[in-house]
């Protein structure tokens, strides 16, 4: 989860531990997430002016103690996420569907499109905890699932990533070659998933008020939908309970070729992405510096 460039020799390490540590049970991993969200949140203190100045900028009609109860809750299921995405490495299939739980109406929505031999797009944001929901995709999808990723800095860490992901059957592409790695599958019916919530440069991005802000937004969702003509679906992810989480695929457009006007696209996705932030905040990764750029302006 984390780009921070370490030693090679730190990063096996880390690595070992852990793997090791994914063979625990989720109950005991769950206590090291209570440990790590109380070092986080009151001794290490890590970026909680950034997540204070993001919540109260995203919700200016809550008082301060509302805030700060979304705060805690946030620490509190970071932690929780941290724990989860280790015992991914080694949760068996079984135990990833059963904590995964797709509405019928989400695999009907997939599987009309697969069964009519069409393609479509996935796009979701970090809410809720998108590791295990990309990672289910394949066992509930009769596409072939094709995931973009950004590489991390480490060989040792990006190659424990990719064989993280890779587990359950998702194909992977890096952002920068997704365009090429859709292009060559053209001819298979794919799901093509993406993370579109992450800060573009303020240069090459669309521009959306978004929770009370003037955000950009990649334009690569919309870009990739249209070019290859593929309808677009928000995958939601809602915590059910500690642990447990229900993906909801909602289609956002079937057409997004008579989406003429640049920006209109993504200003949907982001509208079902606002709504869900907005029904769980707690669930969204507020310690990312989401509003670090501004419009340049002439």
């Amino acid at each position: 989860m984390s780009r921070t460039r370490y030693p090679e020799y730190i990063s096996r390490f880390l690595a070992a531990a852990i793997n090791a540590l994914s063979y625990l049970p989720l109950s005991v991993l769950y206590v090291f997430a209570g440990l790590m969200s109380w070092f986080l949140y009151r001794i290490g203190r890590y970026r909680v002016e950034v997540v204070r100045e993001n919540l109260q900028n995203s919700f200016p009609e809550k008082s301060v103690k509302e805030l700060r109860a979304i705060e805690r809750n946030f620490y509190r299921q970071f932690a929780q996420i941290v724990v989860e995405v280790v015992k991914l490495r080694t949760m068996s299939f079984i135990e990833l569907r059963r904590r995964c739980q797709y509405s019928p109406e989400s695999v009907d929505l997939l599987d009309s499109y697969y069964d009519h031999g069409k393609s479509v797009m996935i796009a979701m944001g970090h809410v809720g905890n998108w590791e295990w929901a990309g990672a289910s995709y394949p066992l509930y999808n009769k596409h072939r699932v094709l995931t973009a990723y950004r590489p991390l800095k480490s060989k040792i860490t990006n190659a424990e990533t990719l064989t993280m992901r890779q587990r359950t059957g998702n194909t992977l592409a890096t952002m920068k070659n997704l365009p090429m790695e859709m292009f060559k599958l053209r001819k298979e019916i794919m799901a093509t998933a993406l993370i579109a919530d992450q800060t573009p440069p303020a240069q090459n991005a669309f521009w959306i008020n978004f929770l009370h802000q003037d955000t950009p937004f990649f334009k690569g969702t919309e870009v990739l939908s249209q070019k290859f003509n593929l309808p677009l679906i928000w995958g939601g992810v809602r915590r059910v309970k500690r642990g447990y989480y229900q993906i909801n695929m909602e289609l956002i457009t079937d057409n997004p070729r008579s989406h003429s006007e640049p920006g209109a696209i993504t200003r949907l996705f982001a509208s079902y992405l606002e709504r869900d932030i907005q029904n769980q905040p707690e669930s969204w990764l507020w310690s990312h510096r989401r509003w670090k750029h501004r419009r340049e302006t002439s």
